[in-house]
């Protein structure tokens, strides 16, 4: 009876031509929307607010309804302060962009040989750690984010490798990356008999929150 042969699933989020011969996903994933974007929203949602009450003459309101401390601000000055909270709800609204391009543009993956961080979006580079070079795997979850389900993963590696010792932050599920991982480089490093149990390499995607 022939061997069977391991499936290979394709990444969605890593760029699939990346992937050598023989080398199966494991883990792919971006940082949690969770870590990105509440801090850009409600400081854009609050000068948004801003800016339309202190701006409300031009949509029929008037000092009197404005908050009690709003309508203590002279009325000759009323229109700067409006116009301050309009230009902080653009750059607001400019800092949620921003965000959304790192979040966009920031893959990790673990494969059976590699751990790699992938950025860009129309263009792409990559930076790698072997999985034999890898020495430890650091997790780092505060109680708010252990709530939220991410942290902070730093990956030890051999070398001072570009990708290895620096911080991931925003990871979801960041423990179980932790258990890929080491599990990815326990397997280099004393291959099993049988690679992948019934034939099929464990690839596994983990979809940001």
């Amino acid at each position: 009876m022939a061997a069977s042969t391991p499936i290979r699933t394709m990444p969605k989020l890593l760029k699939a031509t990346y992937l050598a011969d023989q080398e199966y996903l494991l883990a792919e994933t971006r940082a949690t929307k969770l870590f990105y974007f509440p801090g850009p929203v409600l400081f854009t949602f609050i000068f948004g607010v801003l800016a339309l009450i202190t701006r409300g003459s031009l949509i029929g309101f008037n000092s009197d309804q404005w908050p009690s401390e709003l309508s203590k601000v002279p009325s000759n000055i009323q229109p700067w302060v409006g116009d301050l909270f309009g230009v902080l709800f653009l750059l607001g609204l400019l800092w949620i962009l921003v965000r959304y391009f790192r979040w966009r543009s920031t893959v990790y993956a673990v494969t059976s040989r590699r751990v790699i961080v992938q950025h860009g979006i129309l263009s792409r580079d990559f930076d790698e750690i072997p999985v034999t070079q890898v020495r430890g795997v650091d997790v780092h979850s505060s109680f708010g984010q252990r709530i939220l389900g991410y942290g902070t993963v730093r990956v030890s590696s051999e070398g001072g490798s570009q990708v290895g010792n620096e911080d991931w932050k925003g990871i979801p599920k960041p423990f179980r990356f932790q258990k890929i991982i080491e599990n990815s480089t326990q397997n280099a490093m004393n291959p099993p008999q049988v690679a992948y149990a019934a034939g099929v390499a464990p690839a596994t995607q983990m979809p940001p929150r």
